[in-house]
Formats: structure tokens, sequence, C-alpha cells
């Protein structure tokens, strides 16, 4: 077996693509011990929570739509928000078979305070304090963004200007 190869050093002589892959997978690890640390909150969580701050009350059926997810696995997501007082859930009036998800004071107040956080526009590293460099790191991404994106863009154009962001540029849910 050869040498070992330091991490760092491993990482000057990687393809451009690969090295954009890691820092978003470190990216989202970081995001999501933030969230757990902080906020007591999965990404996940996080997403139904920006959803019901953004959108006002929303049934259980409309969120797992809004999140890309099926309603069974909504549950267990919205369970843990519930249990934890960052949610309620309430039956509708008009037809008790339906299930209206409504942020609590304390879901509020972690939402935007996430949101907060996000919009503080703080360097992540000492490259991207320089406003130059932070320029050409935004036109790279944005860039990477809009000509590998199967997606609608304009969707993500409206999402980006919400508040509802995460610092990974992806869709709140």
């Amino acid at each position: 077996m050869g040498p070992l190869v330091r991490f760092p050093d491993a990482l000057q002589h990687a393809p451009l693509g690969r090295l954009v892959s890691i820092a978003g997978h470190v990216v989202e690890q970081h995001w999501g011990r933030y969230l757990a640390e902080h906020h007591g909150l999965t990404s996940a969580g996080m997403r139904v929570l920006m959803i019901l701050l953004r959108s006002g009350d929303v049934t259980h059926r409309e969120m797992a739509e809004l999140c890309f997810v099926r309603p069974a696995t909504l549950t267990g997501i919205v369970d843990t928000l519930e249990r934890d007082g960052f949610v309620v859930r309430r039956r509708s009036p008009e037809d008790r078979r339906t299930v209206q998800l409504t942020l609590t004071d304390k879901g509020q107040e972690h939402a935007r305070a996430i949101i907060d956080m996000i919009h503080s526009d703080r360097p992540l590293t000492s490259v991207d304090a320089d406003p130059a460099k932070r320029a050409v790191i935004r036109e790279f991404l944005t860039e990477i963004i809009t000509g590998m994106s199967d997606g609608d863009l304009r969707r993500l154009n409206r999402d980006s200007e919400s508040d509802t962001e995460s610092p990974t540029g992806r869709h709140p849910c």
C-alpha cells in the first residue's frame, strides 16, 4: 500500500466539478448540524417551518406536495415538530378528515431566526470575504445552477427572492 495522501493535497488536484460536489456535501452537513444544535430541527423540519411562515396554515396533503414527499413520509416529520412545540395539527371545521398544520409562536421564532442568520450574508470562508472573489464565485455557481438545472428556473428565481432559501441554495423542500 502506498503512502497516505493528505486530504488538502488531494483536493488541490481534484477536478473542479468534484470540488463543487464535495463543497455542496460539506455545506449541507454543516447546515444540518447548525439546525440540530441551535434550533433542534432537521432540514426537513426547517422546510416545513419555512413553508408555514411563508404560506400560513397548510393542510397536511398540501405540505407533502410542497415538500415533494408522500403524506406518510411527512407524518413523522410533523410528529417531531409537534412534539417539540414548533407546529400544531388542527382538524378543519369544514372537513374533519382534513388536518391543518399551524406554526406556533416557537416555530415562528425559530423560522425567523434562521432567516435572519441566512440573510446576515456572513462570508463562509476568507476567500468569499473579498468582494471581487465573491462576485466571481457567485457568477460561477449561478452558471452551474442555471446550466445544469433540470427544474423550472422561474421557480428557483422566485424562491431565491423569498425569505425561505437555505444556505445551500435549495428550494426549502
